[in-house]
């Protein structure tokens, strides 16, 4: 017998929330007295059995590693740091793969009273350098493959004093650097944790850069709380004795920490995979442990569904799909369904917002397209950005949200005149555009500065691909601006055939017709070309500057 997501009634629960529901769930004295470090793993530590980490290695070797174990480096972690002079309120950055030395890493900083950032491996020397560099940050936390990197990159970066290098057997330490596990070993495991306060910082992640320089956004300790609300209603942790959560993304996003220490909170586990994408192995891996939630990008569920046959004999265990960086296609949510055994479900947030912000949880309705609805304890709308009036149903305008939530952030690093920029009123502006429908539901329309202006109307690239993915020969779709000498611009879609489709122009064709159909005059292709794969940034979502400067410069 199926028991009552956690969210059973959304309306209801919206009505009468109250954040110091789940602030009561903390260990200490939320949020006066809170660590994120204690709330997530230290607590749990009594139980030498709890697994945290289930971690799988680039060439398969398997890990499990304990909230005991955790604790005890962790605390090992944090006397390092001390014992190199670092003080509350310095900056630690790990720029690693996914390894579990970097959780540990994460939870030593955050308990000495130090704020920890994450780098996404795949930047080189300059997005490195612009990091540290603008963060100041003390400490470096890299392997051997990326020691090089981090050198170049410290020829613009005075601040950095200590590199710690994970090797395990001593190669590709330089004279100078700190050994991690040399310095573990000859730690103290014992250490009491730094009794933070709410408003202290604990988090410092930057965002992709896509749109101008990378931004640096703060969180404090209580940002923890408003990610296990995400994860008990839109994870709908809790269902089982022990979850098993595998949030695939790099460790140098926001989402990694939102999907490791989210679930932490509540003392469940979690899945981590360092090798790359590959359908196969996640099916074997989704096969071989006892995933309950799954959270990923589009681009990762459609690869999925093209091995359908090896996840048909899969066993799987898996009770929520999660989803989030582009809207989901509604044959991609009812495959999910029919192969995964749940529907996967959108999700909206940003490193500002700190969380999934809004989400489709289990006792709502499902609307392809759709984002879903806002978290319980958050208010959110769609408002003009001069005025920040809020816009009626139907109309197009700013997704804006209310500050007074737990993982909202504290504000762009040392930028405080940005921070003010970002607000009209009470209003946070996200800069991405949405609407509301009747039923309160909210629709993404794409990025403020993605708009395609086209005689005078303004097109929201996100409705026109949502058209095009619906056509059977159509596996993934942008819609980017070309120039037009009497429009200004008219809508480019750029298109990934389906596996074994042959693209030529009647296909085009038969696309672009359909599209036309079924969208208003303006925002109906005036071109299409035909790609065997969509550009994307580090963080795995469409480069759409890419497309768009390509498709302008033709």
């Amino acid at each position: 017998m199926e028991t009552a997501p956690n969210l059973a009634d959304y309306e209801g629960l919206s009505e009468v929330f109250e954040w110091d529901s789940i602030y009561a769930d903390a260990d200490w004295n939320a949020p006066d007295e809170i660590n994120v470090a204690h709330e997530v793993c230290d607590r749990y530590r009594t139980d030498r059995g709890t697994v945290a980490l289930y971690f799988v290695g680039r060439d398969g070797e398997r890990e499990r590693i304990t909230f005991w174990e955790l604790a005890q480096w962790s605390n090992g972690f944090a006397n390092v740091l001390e014992e190199l002079g670092l003080e509350r309120g310095d900056r630690v950055f790990g720029y690693t793969p996914r390894i579990p030395e970097q959780y540990v890493a994460m939870l030593g900083t955050l308990k000495s009273g130090c704020v920890f950032g994450g780098i996404d491996p795949q930047f080189g020397p300059e997005g490195v350098a612009y990091r540290l560099a603008d963060a100041e940050a003390s400490v470096v936390v890299t392997t051997p493959a990326n020691r090089e990197t981090v050198e170049q990159a410290l020829e613009d970066v005075p601040s950095v004093e200590h590199v710690i290098v994970v090797s395990d057997d001593g190669v590709g330490v330089r004279q100078g650097d700190v050994s991690y596990y040399e310095a573990l070993d000859r730690a103290d495991h014992e250490y009491e944790t730094v009794r933070t306060e709410g408003s202290d910082p604990a988090l410092l992640y930057y965002t992709s850069g896509t749109t101008g320089p990378a931004k640096g956004i703060v969180h404090g300790h209580r940002w923890i709380v408003g990610v296990a609300a995400a994860q008990l209603y839109a994870a709908d942790l809790q269902q089982h004795e022990t979850d098993l959560y595998w949030g695939t993304g790099d460790r140098g996003w926001l989402t990694a920490p939102v999907n490791a220490l989210g679930v932490w909170f509540w003392g469940h586990s979690i899945l981590a995979y360092a090798g790359a994408f590959d359908p196969d192995t996640w099916t074997g891996l989704l096969d071989e442990f006892p995933v309950t939630v799954l959270s990923g990008v589009p681009a990762h569920y459609r690869r999925l569904r093209e091995d359908a046959d090896g996840l048909a004999d899969a066993d799987l265990d898996l009770h929520r799909a999660m989803s989030t960086g582009e809207p989901l296609a509604a044959e991609l949510i009812e495959w999910g369904e029919d192969v995964l055994g749940t529907p996967i479900a959108d999700s909206y947030g940003q490193a500002e917002t700190g969380n999934m912000l809004i989400n489709t949880y289990p006792s709502i309705e499902t609307r392809p397209g759709s984002m879903g609805k806002p978290l319980p304890g958050v208010e959110a709308a769609v408002v003009d950005p001069d005025t920040g009036d809020e816009l009626e149903p139907g109309e197009t305008g700013e997704i804006a949200v209310s500050g007074e939530f737990p993982s909202f952030f504290l504000g762009y690093w040392e930028d405080p005149d940005r921070t003010e920029d970002a607000f009209v009123g009470d209003w946070y502006l996200t800069g991405d555009l949405g609407r509301i429908d009747e039923d309160g539901y909210f629709w993404y329309q794409g990025r403020a500065d993605e708009m395609i202006v086209s005689g005078g109307s303004r097109i929201g690239p996100y409705a026109v691909e949502r058209v095009l993915v619906d056509h059977e020969s159509v596996a993934e779709a942008a819609a980017v601006p070309t120039a037009d000498p009497e429009l200004e611009q008219v809508v480019n879609a750029v298109v990934v055939p389906t596996e074994g489709v042959t693209p030529d122009d009647e296909l085009a064709k038969a696309i672009r017709e359909d599209a036309t159909d079924r969208l208003p005059e303006r925002a109906a292709p005036a071109e299409l070309e035909f790609r065997e794969a969509l550009p994307r940034t580090t963080a795995g979502k469409i480069d759409r500057d890419e497309l768009r400067d390509a498709s302008l410069e033709d």
